[in-house]
C-alpha cells in the first residue's frame, strides 16, 4: 500500500512538474511574440525575403553602418504598423531607394512614418552631400515627391529632415 501511495505522488508530482513547464514555455513564448526585438526581427526576414529588391543584404548584415540604417528602418515600419500608421506595403523597395541614395557620408538618425510618407532624420558633412541625398531620392521613381530642409551646427555639420511620399 505505501508503495502504492509513494508511486501515485510521484506521478502527480511529475504531472505537476510538467504542467509547471508547459505553463513557464507559454509564458515565455507569449513574452517572446510580443517583445519589439521579435517584430523588428520579422520586418527584418520581410525585407530580406526577396533578394531582387535588397540591396546587397550579407554587407547589410554585416557592416556595423548598414546594420544600424537596417535596424532603424525595421524599428520606423515596426512602430508605423503598430500605431496605424502604415501598413507595409513594397517597404523592401522604399529601404532599397534609400539606402541606394545615402551614399557613403550621410548618417541616418531615425526613419519616421507618418500615415504613407517617410521621414528621415540625419547629418551630412556639408550641403553638397546633403543637396546628393536628396537629388538621388527624388531620381528614384519609388518617391512620389521629396522635400526637405536642413540648417548647419555649431560643429559646422549639416542636419536635416526630409519626406518621402511614395508615389501610387
Amino acid at each position: 500500500m505505501q508503495k502504492i501511495r509513494r508511486a501515485i505522488s510521484e506521478t502527480i508530482t511529475a504531472l505537476l512538474l510538467a504542467a509547471a513547464l508547459l505553463l513557464g514555455g507559454i509564458l515565455l513564448s507569449t513574452q517572446i511574440l510580443e517583445s519589439n526585438f521579435y517584430r523588428k526581427s520579422k520586418i527584418i526576414r520581410m525585407l530580406i525575403a526577396d533578394p531582387d529588391q535588397s540591396p546587397g543584404m550579407a554587407g547589410m548584415l554585416t557592416d556595423s553602418r548598414n546594420r544600424g540604417v537596417l535596424m532603424k528602418f525595421a524599428g520606423a515600419m515596426a512602430n508605423g504598423y503598430v500605431n496605424f500608421e502604415l501598413i507595409p506595403v513594397n517597404e523592401a523597395e522604399t529601404f532599397s531607394a534609400v539606402y541606394e541614395s545615402m551614399g557613403s557620408v550621410v548618417e541616418i538618425e531615425e526613419f519616421i512614418y507618418h500615415r504613407r510618407n517617410l521621414v528621415i532624420v540625419g547629418m551630412a558633412p556639408d550641403e553638397a552631400y546633403y543637396r546628393e541625398f536628396v537629388r538621388r531620392l527624388r531620381s528614384k521613381e519609388h518617391f512620389e515627391a521629396v522635400s526637405g530642409h536642413y540648417y548647419l551646427t555649431t560643429d559646422d555639420v549639416i542636419r536635416f529632415e526630409i519626406e518621402c511620399v511614395p508615389a501610387q
